[in-house]
Parts: C-alpha cells; sequence; structure tokens
C-alpha cells in the first residue's frame, strides 16, 4: 500500500469573488499556489445526542443528531505580489482596480456600513485535491469563504522567510466533497516581495534610511460573526434535507482590528519612548516591491504608540514598539495599494 506525503496536496481558490455565499466557484475562477504550513482545512460537523430528554425512562442517549457544520483554513506563505493583492481585496472589502496588465493597481480599504456599505466581505470558494482522478485521496470544494484575518512578517537576515504571510479562513460549512469537478489550473507564477526591497516610514521617523529597523510585523483581523451565521433559513449541507445540518447563510464581520508593532535599533536620538508620553500620532507607511509593476504598499492613516520596551537582537540595544491603529476622520484607517500583472482579482 503506498502511502501519501502531504507535500502532494494541491490548492486552489477563487481568484475572483463568488456570486454569493452559496454558488460555488468552478475551475475556471480558480487559481492555484503553493503553501508553507501542513494543516488542511477540515470540514467539522457538530453533532447532538437526546442524552437530555425526558420519555425515554433512561439518562443515556439513543440517537444523534447532525446539527451543523464548520470550515476553516491557514494559508501560510512567502509573501509575494498575488497573494498579497488578494488577501488586501478580500479581508478589507472595498476594491478599486485601475490601470491595465501588465500595471494593474487595487486599492483596497475597508467597508463601513454607516457609509452604506455592506457588513459581508466578498466569498471565495477553496479546493484542496490529493491524487484527483481514478486515484484519488482527497477531492473536496469548501463553499462561502471569507478572510477572518491576515498577519505579516517582515525580518532580518537572508532568505525568503523574512516576508512571509499569513491568512486565516472561515467557511460557511457548506463542502463538495469527493466529487468537485475541479480540474486543477497551473500553478500561478509569483512575483515574490522580499524584505530586502522594504522602505518603512512610522510617526516621522524613516527606519530603513537611518538603518535601525530591525523587524516589523502587521496584520488585521475581521473577527467574524460565525455564530450569527446559523439564522432562520440559513440552509442546510444537502439542500431540503433538514436532517443533513445547517450551514450558515451570511459571515458578517464584528469589530475589526489593525495591529502594527516593530523593533528598531536604539540610539542616541531616538524618539519612540517622548512620542509615547507625549501620544504623538502620525502616519505609518510600509512598502515593499518585486519591481515597478509589482508591489504593497500599506498605509497606517493615524497610529499611536500603545507600548515601548528596551531590549536587545544580537547583543545590540533595540526598542520594541506596539502601535494602535487610529481612524482617522479624512483618510479612514488602512488603505492598501497592490500593484501586480493578474486581472480579476476580487471582481
Amino acid at each position: 500500500m503506498s502511502t501519501t506525503r502531504l507535500q502532494e496536496v494541491l490548492i486552489a481558490f477563487g481568484k475572483g469573488k463568488q456570486a454569493d455565499i452559496a454558488t460555488a466557484q468552478v475551475s475556471a475562477a480558480l487559481w492555484r499556489f503553493s503553501k508553507l504550513n501542513a494543516a488542511l482545512a477540515n470540514p467539522r460537523l457538530a453533532t447532538e445526542s437526546d442524552a437530555d430528554e425526558y420519555g425515554k425512562g433512561h439518562e443515556f442517549p439513543t440517537q444523534t443528531f447532525k446539527t451543523s457544520w464548520d470550515i476553516s483554513g491557514t494559508l501560510e506563505k512567502y509573501l509575494g505580489a498575488e497573494i498579497a493583492a488578494w488577501a488586501m481585496a478580500f479581508s478589507l472589502g472595498k476594491v478599486v482596480k485601475s490601470g491595465s496588465a501588465p500595471n494593474l493597481t487595487y486599492t483596497c480599504t475597508p467597508l463601513i456600513p454607516s457609509n452604506g456599505d455592506a457588513a459581508e466581505l466578498p466569498y471565495f470558494s477553496f479546493c484542496e485535491q490529493i491524487r484527483p482522478g481514478a486515484g484519488v485521496v482527497l477531492d473536496r470544494l469548501a463553499v462561502g469563504c471569507a478572510i477572518e484575518s491576515w498577519q505579516i512578517s517582515i525580518g532580518s537576515g537572508p532568505g525568503r522567510a523574512n516576508s512571509k504571510i499569513s491568512i486565516e479562513f472561515v467557511g460557511s460549512g457548506k463542502v463538495v466533497d469527493s466529487a468537485t469537478g475541479i480540474t486543477m489550473p497551473a500553478a500561478q507564477t509569483e512575483k515574490l516581495l522580499p524584505s530586502a526591497s522594504l522602505t518603512l516610514s512610522i510617526n516621522g521617523v524613516d527606519y530603513v534610511t537611518n538603518k535601525n529597523i530591525v523587524s516589523l510585523e502587521t496584520g488585521w483581523k475581521n473577527n467574524l460573526r460565525t455564530d450569527a451565521g446559523f439564522f432562520p433559513g440559513s440552509g442546510f449541507q444537502t439542500a431540503g434535507d433538514g436532517s443533513s445540518g445547517a450551514i450558515r447563510g451570511r459571515l458578517e464581520f464584528g469589530n475589526r482590528q489593525g495591529n502594527l508593532k516593530f523593533v528598531a535599533r536604539f540610539e542616541n536620538g531616538s524618539t519612540e519612548y517622548a512620542k509615547l508620553k507625549a501620544q504623538t500620532t502620525g502616519t505609518a507607511v510600509i512598502n515593499l516591491q518585486y519591481d515597478a509593476n509589482n508591489s504593497l504598499q500599506l498605509t497606517w492613516q493615524k497610529i499611536s504608540y500603545s507600548a515601548v520596551e528596551l531590549g536587545e537582537t544580537d547583543g545590540i540595544l533595540t526598542v520594541a514598539v506596539d502601535c494602535l491603529p487610529l481612524y482617522d476622520s479624512t483618510n479612514g484607517i488602512v488603505s492598501a495599494v497592490a500593484a501586480c500583472g493578474v486581472d480579476g482579482i476580487c471582481q
């Protein structure tokens, strides 16, 4: 009997958005990537028993019932222009495309319901396959997925691992299993955004020109209201079959949060502690680039320092700074300008 190595898993997901949470995407709508983490997006079925019901004559369960389905997953990748554009568009929700191939730009900002925007993010389908075809080991499609969070990590030293992104997503619970009909597309050619390309200005300081930056992490969390997705009429795993278990009919974001923290060398004239005490505010602009047509620029429109702590990195005095992203009445909280040569992202 042959064993199955997890490196055999193929993943693909919607480049554009689903028509709605319940409408699965087909092969032509997907694009394929590699990933770094081994975890699969395993469907989970919640069940209940009749143990607490009266009229049986005893306290023991006699039946079980399918109640609801859940699915979630994580993508860990080296940061590239294509996955950056996709993550920003699907996680923030408001996307304006400009330019033409190979110089396309996606300007992404958060949905604001008080401005008339929806509370639901764009949905996509997520496919996992191992040896599809006659000897299939795994073939399933998660329908109606939305991004829960992403985290970008930029570090020092050589190697691709110094520029990474981790993306968490949650699905409606609807799963097409064993007969997805998906033919995997060719793997996407990626334009990596290495840490060596970083330009960085935070609260009035250019940390790259000063040669002080050591590491940086920044991210976004949607705090999706997963339980609220199960509402009267939300639907079942098998349409019309009430015994097949409920699925979500919506995934709305909750109280969203941005985060930014960095470590820099600390020297005479470093202003982090003084800005913490004064609660000085300013912008944070993070830029990574492959070439003129492939880049990511993240702008936190207004930040203040929430914690400043001295420490050391490789025996050198450093300062670790936690930033609190604030909402600016003119510019909002965050904008992401992602450039790549791929058309149709989140369209």
